[in-house]
């Protein structure tokens, strides 16, 4: 996986705010600053943003719930009926 890919997966930057990061060298793979935007990163490499680890990429959660009908699927209700 491309580093930037990487730090967007990561919620670090957009791809493309990831990839200003890494030109302006504020990127360091393994303790060695990047800037290569085509490096490929594996999943035993070291990231850090400005000297803080970037956090690994979780697969996504998905969640399922049964809503049962009459119930309000909303942040607010005006009625106070209960919501989701």
């Amino acid at each position: 996986m491309r580093i930037a890919k990487y730090l967007a997966g990561a919620g670090i930057a957009s791809r493309r705010e990831s990839e200003k990061l890494i030109l302006e060298g504020r990127i360091k793979v393994n303790g060695t600053v990047v800037n290569n935007l085509a490096l490929q990163i594996s999943p035993n490499d070291r990231i850090l943003f400005d000297d803080n680890p970037v956090p690994k990429i979780q697969k996504p959660r998905i969640w399922k719930y049964y809503k049962p009908v009459g119930l309000i699927t909303s942040t607010h209700d005006e009625k106070n009926r209960p919501t989701v």
